[in-house]
């Protein structure tokens, strides 16, 4: 180990992250440069047209949709993507340099129909859109994916036939623009609200009445205490030693059997008594 090799190392290190985080942040600069494009090129749509920008995918966190362009012939739910190299479309399969790009497609399709979840009544008028950020014109599909570029956008949205009415273009407008620029959870004051109704009298006594009826429960049976078995070995021992005696007696006396059982009896409640004195 030469003197100075572990701090080169972590040099290296640093730069190599360094270099990372670099090509990390142009990314997503040249993906926001692709983004600024398409929304210039779809201002150049006509008066009918309403185009709204980044806007909340519906169902996820952390990603969100490029563009939305409602006009006469549909709605365009349009991915912007700055690619380089060559892009080519064929037998319904998209290409970057010869290698497909089959994630590309999916997502711009899903997108469209979470898009389309929330406006079900115009389910049928959602057209999923990848729009290219270059100077060349781009034409085809990759299946029910419109595929084109900023300088052909506007003339592929605008050759569509018409599905929408003016009416249907306002009332989707609003709709979308309202449920995808706002969280779909409930205030917090409105969850208060919820819950201080739920937890009061009148509810608590609805539940309560549509509760159904509860089986007795049997308690259970209490154990056998040790003080409660020693009372009664020692009961026990007491009453056999009784009844040795008196049948000793008995004998020795010859006196009646009559008299013999009813002195066992009396010998058993003596035993009792004796033994709870004796265990306390």
């Amino acid at each position: 180990m030469v003197a100075g090799d572990s701090a080169r190392e972590q040099a290296r290190r640093a730069r190599e992250k360094s270099a990372r985080l670099a090509r990390y942040a142009d990314n997503w600069e040249k993906g926001a440069d692709g983004e600024s494009h398409t929304a210039a090129a779809l201002s150049h749509l006509g008066v009918e047209w309403t185009h709204i920008h980044d806007l909340r995918w519906p169902g996820r966190k952390l990603a969100n949709i490029d563009h939305l362009a409602i006009g006469p012939g549909g709605i365009f739910v349009i991915d912007s993507k700055n690619w380089s190299g060559r892009i080519t479309v064929k037998e319904n399969v998209l290409r970057q340099n010869g290698y497909q790009r089959e994630t590309a497609v999916s997502g711009c399709a899903d997108a469209a129909l979470a898009v389309g979840h929330l406006a079900p009544r115009y389910m049928d008028c959602m057209k999923p859109v990848i729009c290219f950020d270059r100077d060349e014109e781009i034409s085809g599909w990759a299946r029910e994916v419109m595929l084109c570029s900023t300088a052909n956008i506007v003339e592929m949205l605008m050759s569509r036939p018409r599905v929408l009415s003016d009416a249907e273009i306002n009332h989707a407008a609003t709709l979308l623009r309202r449920c995808m620029t706002t969280k779909a959870s409930p205030r917090p004051s409105a969850q208060r609200a919820y819950s201080s109704r739920s937890s009061s009298p009148r509810s608590r006594r609805a539940r309560q009445s549509f509760s159904p009826p509860r089986r007795p429960v049997a308690p259970p049976a209490p154990p056998v205490s040790r003080k409660k078995l020693s009372r009664f070995f020692v009961g026990l021992g007491i009453w056999f030693c009784l009844v040795m005696v008196i049948g000793a007696t008995a004998n020795a006396l010859a006196l009646n059997p009559d008299v013999g059982s009813i002195a066992a009896l009396l010998a058993g409640v003596v035993s009792w008594l004796l033994a709870r004195r004796i265990v306390r």
